[in-house]
């Protein structure tokens, strides 16, 4: 085994998801590309996930386990892993989540050919309880209107961000990408036309019950928080395609005119 510094880091955040994260460990060992490591933070579980992540490592040493008291939650977790990482490149990957044998290689030979290249990811699915999912191509306008990026997608070390462990909720990672795309000059996206990555839908996983005041609420903090990089892209955010989607989007549940919130938040947002 190649003792220098590995290529890629893997970081896998994991809380009593033992049951699925041997699967996981799994498509991580079979990828064609070999020169990675693999840092499980095990976040003070009660299930069977450490003894899961020991058997992969007793015999694979590119696995590596940090162990926690007690769940310190999802973005600590990560965070954690970025400080133990060593790799060249990032790839943030779910407990509970698969990636396919080629997308490490690929993703890999595409940041190498391309030294401004920012992010690499790939055609996604769902599996489990739901099958489809809406998951429009990226852009910058679509991403600041809506999380159009999976948690799965490459980008260089020295580029990373914390996350911001103040997002309880979910879409802690809808904030680490707008933040890191905000820490590039000229950020440069590349999705690969390959099946990449299987997210695992689950009914209770924690974006099933946000509510749209919940919602509501992370937009507007996302918007207080990249404030610069909204006013980049939208010069009059209630006049573009993007902010009708959003303004959509609130519908599934509002008794309010929307409308009228989101103009109010809008103006809130410009003083």
């Amino acid at each position: 085994m190649n003792c220098t510094m590995p290529i890629v880091s893997v970081i896998i955040p994991s809380f009593n998801l033992g049951q699925y994260l041997g699967e996981t460990l799994k498509s991580v060992q079979a990828q064609s590309y070999q020169d990675w490591e693999c840092i499980i933070v095990e976040n003070g579980s009660q299930d069977n996930s450490v003894e899961v992540v020991r058997t992969f490592s007793v015999h694979d040493s590119r696995f590596k386990l940090i162990p926690l008291p007690k769940n310190e939650g999802v973005s600590a977790a990560r965070n954690l892993g970025l400080e133990a990482a060593h790799g060249k490149y990032i790839l943030f990957l779910d407990a509970d989540d698969l990636i396919m044998p080629s997308y490490m290689n690929e993703a890999v030979a595409a940041l190498e050919t391309d030294p401004i290249l920012t992010l690499v990811y790939g055609i996604a699915e769902r599996f489990g309880t739901q099958s489809s999912w809406d998951l429009p191509a990226f852009s910058m306008e679509t991403m600041l209107a809506r999380n159009c990026l999976y948690i799965s997608c490459f980008f260089r070390r020295e580029q990373a961000v914390p996350f911001d462990s103040s997002f309880k909720v979910g879409f802690e990672d809808w904030d680490f990408w707008l933040s890191l795309l905000e820490g590039v000059e000229n950020p440069k996206v590349l999705q690969l036309q390959s099946l990449c990555f299987r997210y695992r839908a689950r009914r209770h996983s924690r974006n099933t019950g946000v509510t749209d005041e919940v919602l509501e609420d992370i937009r507007r903090r996302l918007w207080e928080k990249h404030k610069g990089l909204y006013s980049k892209y939208f010069c009059n955010p209630l006049e573009t395609i993007e902010f009708k989607r959003m303004e959509r989007s609130f519908r599934k549940a509002s008794r309010w005119s929307l409308v009228w919130k989101l103009r109010l938040l809008y103006r809130r947002l410009s003083r």
